[in-house]
């Protein structure tokens, strides 16, 4: 029986050490961070719904904003029914559950399709790969959908031989409800997955019946029914989140009105994406030739739906880094495949050697920081915090310190990670330089980010002076994050004209507090009564390095009729 369990717990010793892994580097020290990025944007949304108990009307500071879907803002907001409270954890708690089943459906395919090594691989490779680590602790919606994605395609793998209603239902539900955190891809990255198989196979027989039109149907219906919703209690709100996927989805696909990037960039946006695995996936892609003349059909189905992502998105007028997600976890299954195949062994070392060259490199780089800080600060004038000054060379240390273990005959950390040999200490080292890197360094960093201490100083300055929500403005351009922070039960005013400015300015007694960026200063100060005109209130602090943001730099000023109330 003692025998019994011991093989059992080394059975499933690789996948707790997994999970446990993703967990802590997923969830490490999310909540730690300022909103940065697009965040503010969900972060408002939601606060502005919880605040007027409209979920069907999304608007920032008391503007209209329908560019995205509904259901990543509902995320956050049952994330914060969970938490209690709306703060910088609640708004990405979802992106990193969504980064947790991206990694089960992974391994999941490549157990289903390959062997529980080639899914476990692919796990690893995913895991400690810069797109998903870095955008599955990002509080915006790009992950949910990603999550969409992988799971309709397990499900279809699961149900392929099962041509019955609940089995094209499902599939069109997971889709149409990855459709409303993001996008349409939810839904065409899905059918662009699995038609190889189903024309290579001539499955697709089988699936075009009467119950697979009535699930499509059915599934339209269910995606448009909040669309429908938000329409028939619109009230005065104009825009229509149905007409805005039309224009954001197929408008922008066909006719671009923005993100105009060269139709080449994948070519480097992928591979940059997969980092630190980049030498492993340009190795695996010079073996294709190998892989695909080995007759395995479902390695075959795998390049053919890489080809067809990529393609798919490539051919888009509108291109972005974060749009070509959906390639990367099809991309880490065939790292994968191509470690565990037979052949190609010596395409496999010198790949390998150039993957253990590059994770040295980086390791070599952390090690040596206490020499290159002083010519970083001498070059832009950056000064490290002081945690990362003492600690950064841990990492390198640690993660140079995983070869060593090459020098044993029998090393036990590709057997404990549940991987081939050949893989198992450079994804140890992968975890230490991408965890230490997320869930510690990135955190330190933000000491350096000035926008909340902005906003909370602003605030603390609000409830002692009693300024109501009336008598505070923005001048020329808003900041959503510290609309956030400051967390007025109103809308925020928005003054676009000098004469706005000089009519809030003057109205009488009362206290007024207004805000502007650096590029709309000037004409705004000879506005400010010559008393207050050289004394803001708060300046938003930029350090050296920054000087080519300062244009978007905050100063506040506190202004009085009645001199008695300040």
């Amino acid at each position: 029986m003692n025998k019994l369990m011991l093989n059992n717990a080394k059975k499933t010793l690789p996948a707790v050490i997994f999970w446990l892994t993703a967990f802590l580097l997923l969830f490490w020290g999310l909540g730690q961070k300022a909103l940065w990025g697009s965040e503010d944007r969900w972060a408002e949304i939601v606060r502005a719904m919880l605040l007027t108990r409209d979920f069907f009307h999304p608007s920032i500071n008391g503007l209209e904003y329908f560019d995205k879907p509904l259901l990543g803002y509902w995320l956050i907001a049952l994330t914060q029914a969970i938490t209690g409270s709306l703060n910088e954890l609640a708004v990405r708690l979802p992106s990193a559950v969504a980064g947790l089943v991206v990694l089960w459906g992974t391994v999941e395919l490549g157990q289903q399709l390959w062997s529980k090594e080639v899914g476990r691989t692919a796990g690893w490779l995913l895991l400690t790969s810069y797109a998903l680590i870095f955008w599955a602790r990002i509080g915006e919606a790009d992950m949910e959908n990603l999550a969409a994605i992988t799971m309709a395609v397990v499900w279809y793998w699961r149900r392929k031989e099962k041509p019955v209603f609940l089995t094209y239902f499902v599939f069109y539900l997971i889709c149409f409800a990855g459709a409303h955190t993001k996008g349409l891809t939810a839904v065409i990255v899905p059918v662009l997955a699995i038609l190889p198989d189903l024309l290579l196979r001539n499955r697709w027989k089988t699936h075009f019946n009467f119950r697979h039109i009535v699930a499509l149907l059915a599934g339209g219906v269910i995606y448009l029914l909040p669309f429908v919703i938000a329409n028939s209690t619109s009230g005065g709100y104009q825009s229509s989140g149905l007409y805005l996927v039309f224009r954001e989805n197929i408008l922008r696909y066909f006719q671009p009105f923005d993100h105009k990037e060269p139709f080449f960039v994948y070519f480097f946006y992928v591979p940059s994406l997969l980092l630190p695995w980049t030498p492993l996936f340009l190795g695996s892609l010079f073996g294709s030739r190998q892989l695909l003349g080995a007759g395995d059909k479902n390695t075959r189905w795998l390049v053919k739906t890489m080809v067809l992502i990529f393609v798919f998105f490539t051919l888009s007028g509108s291109r972005r880094n974060y749009y070509i997600l959906p390639i990367i976890p099809f991309c880490a299954l065939y790292m994968a495949v191509f470690l565990q195949t037979a052949g190609n062994d010596k395409l496999k070392r010198i790949f390998l050697a150039l993957q253990i060259a590059l994770l040295s490199v980086a390791a070599m780089v952390e090690l040596l920081t206490p020499a290159l800080w002083p010519m970083v600060r001498e070059r832009i004038g950056f000064v490290p915090p002081e945690a990362i000054a003492l600690f950064t060379p841990v990492i390198g240390i640690f993660a140079l310190a995983v070869w060593l273990l090459l020098r044993l005959e029998t090393c036990p950390v590709p057997s404990y990670l549940g991987v081939s040999r050949n893989i198992g200490l450079p994804v140890l080292s992968a975890v230490i330089i991408m965890g230490g890197f997320f869930c510690w360094q990135h955190i330190a960093l933000d000491v350096y980010r000035t926008g909340k201490p902005f906003a909370l100083r602003l605030k603390e300055e609000i409830a002692r002076a009693k300024i109501s929500p009336g008598d505070i403005a923005f001048y020329g351009k808003q900041a959503k994050d510290v609309v956030f922070y400051l967390d007025q039960p109103k809308p925020i005013q928005m003054l676009t004209s000098p004469e706005e400015a000089s009519r809030f300015l003057n109205s009488p007694d009362a206290v007024k507090l207004i805000i502007v960026r650096q590029d709309c200063r000037n004409d705004l100060l000879p506005l400010i009564p010559p008393a207050y005109r050289e004394k803001p209130l708060f300046i938003q602090e930029i350090f050296p390095w920054e000087q080519k943001k300062s244009f978007s730099r905050l100063a506040a000023w506190e202004i009085a009729t009645d001199s008695s109330k300040l």
